[in-house]
């Protein structure tokens, strides 16, 4: 993947803040419609990876786009079309950084829609909320973008990253009985910090110790030395946070020395995918325990999962059903019924309507709910295992309440 590394240039940022800072904040008019829609069209914007190591995620774009089609072929919202803009990020913040400041002040778009990388969002965070610029079910599961909430930052597509370091821990401890656990991160904004709420959550069990950590770039492609140091560390368990390039690799590092019996688990981000049975192998892959917010299609009757399988087929018949095209597809269902809650469509009214989510189960999502005191949105997973070419559920729905931060369920 091509995150930043660091040896980045972070003057190249830092600069490219600075010329985006100069602009004038952009408000929604209460008195009227606001920027990106007109009485043919709501414009939204995108930002993500659409070609380079982590072209997967552009699966999010599609699913995005696949719902949009779906909506405008039966009228739109509120007699409008949806159009999606959306570029190329690379996964880079540098780049992000200009194409939001594209999005926002030349081609007005509405609002944005799962934009992807923790570290290309924390980039643009302080332009955006200095526009005022909707945030929508950000493709990010920082909490710094939902806690304290953050008045135009309105949910994220993933589960919680904290959430989710703590309820693979709880399992590595609880279920897998582990004892001794290696920790490895990809080191950056998305894999640093969860790296750091696990191993806090670890020092709640006392049977269980830490006897390793190593971490990686999102870039590497050769992780041999980490999985040399991994089994010297002779763990029970490992723990990966990492996008899907370096997890494959690592689990392949680790297969190819014989270090197969520790359990396997990695975040989401890097395991929720059955490409990932492409990129490691179907053999290498096979075990690896890790969580999902989104059932794959073919383990659910849902109404909205058939809706989805018929149009993404239709739109993008050579590309798998599962994973990210789903993400974006719920991502986009809740835009489009805040949207539909919306009285003016100005922003405050738009932003407000969130207010009114309690539970939502109109998406493919379990349930969606907002309030004033939270902006996740999303607050229950469930574990999986990678089985003979398949993501499949090993544990009932877990629920975590991000004003009590009590977790139960599973």
């Amino acid at each position: 993947m091509f995150l930043i590394k660091k040896s980045w240039k972070r003057w190249a940022v830092l600069s490219s803040l600075a010329v985006l800072f100069s602009t004038s904040p952009v408000w929604g008019d209460d008195g009227g419609a606001p920027q990106g829609v007109t009485e043919a069209e709501i414009r939204i914007g995108h930002l993500g990876p659409q070609t380079g190591p982590v072209a997967a995620y552009d699966k999010i774009r599609m699913g995005i786009q696949a719902y949009f089609n779906y909506v405008n072929e039966r009228g739109g919202v509120k007699g409008r079309k949806l159009r999606l803009i959306a570029y190329d990020d690379q996964y880079q913040p540098g780049r992000t950084v200009q194409l939001t400041k594209r999005l926002v002040d030349e081609d007005k778009v509405y609002a944005m829609l799962g934009n992807v990388c923790t570290p290309c969002n924390v980039a643009t965070r302080p332009f955006n909320e200095r526009s005022g610029i909707p945030m929508l079910m950000t493709s990010s599961g920082s909490k710094q973008f939902v806690e304290p909430p953050i008045a135009n930052y309105m949910g994220s597509s993933l589960a919680n990253y904290e959430f989710e370091a703590r309820v693979l821990t709880d399992y590595i401890a609880t279920k897998l009985k582990a004892k001794r656990v290696v920790v490895a991160y990809q080191n950056d904004d998305y894999g640093s910090p969860l790296a750091e709420a696990a191993k806090d959550a670890l020092k709640g069990y006392a049977e269980v110790e830490l006897v390793g950590e190593v971490n990686f770039q999102a870039a590497d492609s050769d992780l041999s030395t980490q999985a040399q140091r991994i089994r010297q560390a002779n763990p029970d368990a490992i723990l990966a946070f990492s996008t899907p390039a370096p997890a494959a690799q690592l689990k392949k590092a680790l297969y190819n020395i014989g270090l197969s019996e520790p359990a396997f688990l990695v975040s989401s981000v890097g395991g929720d995918s059955e490409t990932m049975f492409d990129l490691a192998g179907k053999e290498v892959w096979n075990g690896t325990i890790s969580s999902a917010v989104l059932p794959k299609p073919d383990q659910s009757e849902d109404e909205s999962i058939k809706q989805y399988i018929e149009q993404f087929a239709k739109d993008y018949p050579k590309v798998a059903l599962a994973d990210w095209g789903q993400t974006g597809w719920a991502a986009a269902e809740v835009l489009v019924e805040a949207l539909k809650r919306s009285k003016t469509l100005s922003w405050d009214d738009f932003l407000s309507v969130f207010d009114s989510f309690d539970n939502w189960t109109g998406s493919m999502y379990a349930g969606v709910s907002f309030s004033e005191e939270n902006h996740y949105g999303l607050t229950s997973m469930f574990i999986t295992e990678a089985k003979d070419g398949h993501i499949v559920p090993i544990s009932q729905p877990i629920t975590f309440d991000p004003v009590t931060g009590k977790i139960s369920g599973g």
